[in-house]
């Protein structure tokens, strides 16, 4: 007979307070994300999209958030749950056409965050996050038509953790050469 260990709910929680602390940390990561201006991440920002992009489940929630079309900029953002949402189809590059601005906005910030943590030496215990906003930042260039950029974005991310899911989809889109719907 198989035997399943139970678990005290504190070590539940505990083997998923990266999730949790991304779930917390995902509207001011959204706000920091597409924030009109040109500003790099705030420290405050910096933190709080690291944080969030550690889970790809934010991650998941952050692609409609930032491909928003321009005149229905959303007020909610809440982490993605796989067993009852549907995939966005901003991830698949289909539904209305985002606002370039805020897809660029977003994409250089995550490129911000990846190259502030390069020149820091890599600490180790915020490689998760920032690759993951690395990743993310590969899909904006991936949803804006810049495969080559997306490529590249997608590499890094990939070097700094191989298994990133969200940075191993948009490299495999490139290598594919398929384009979002909305620019076609």
């Amino acid at each position: 007979m198989n035997a399943i260990a139970l678990r005290s709910p504190d070590a539940l929680i505990a083997g998923r307070s990266r999730e949790i602390a991304a779930a917390v940390t995902l509207p001011v990561a959204a706000a920091a994300l597409v924030a009109p201006g040109t500003a790099p991440l705030s420290r405050r920002g910096s933190a709080a999209v690291s944080t969030a992009c550690v889970a790809l489940a934010t991650r998941m929630a952050l692609i409609p958030f930032v491909a928003a079309p321009a005149d229905r900029t959303p007020t909610v953002v809440r982490p993605f749950d796989p067993f009852h949402d549907p995939t966005p189809l901003a991830l698949q590059g289909a539904g209305p056409a985002p606002d370039r601005d805020r897809l660029r906005t977003a994409g250089d910030r995550c490129v911000g965050l990846w190259q502030d943590w390069r020149l820091r030496g890599c600490p180790e215990d915020e490689r998760l996050g920032v690759a993951g906003a690395l990743a993310l930042g590969a899909w904006c260039s991936w949803a804006l038509g810049s495969p080559e950029r997306a490529r590249t974005r997608a590499r890094h991310a990939l070097d700094a953790v191989p298994d990133d899911a969200l940075a191993g989809l948009v490299l495999r889109s490139v290598r594919a050469r398929t384009a979002p719907a909305w620019w076609g």
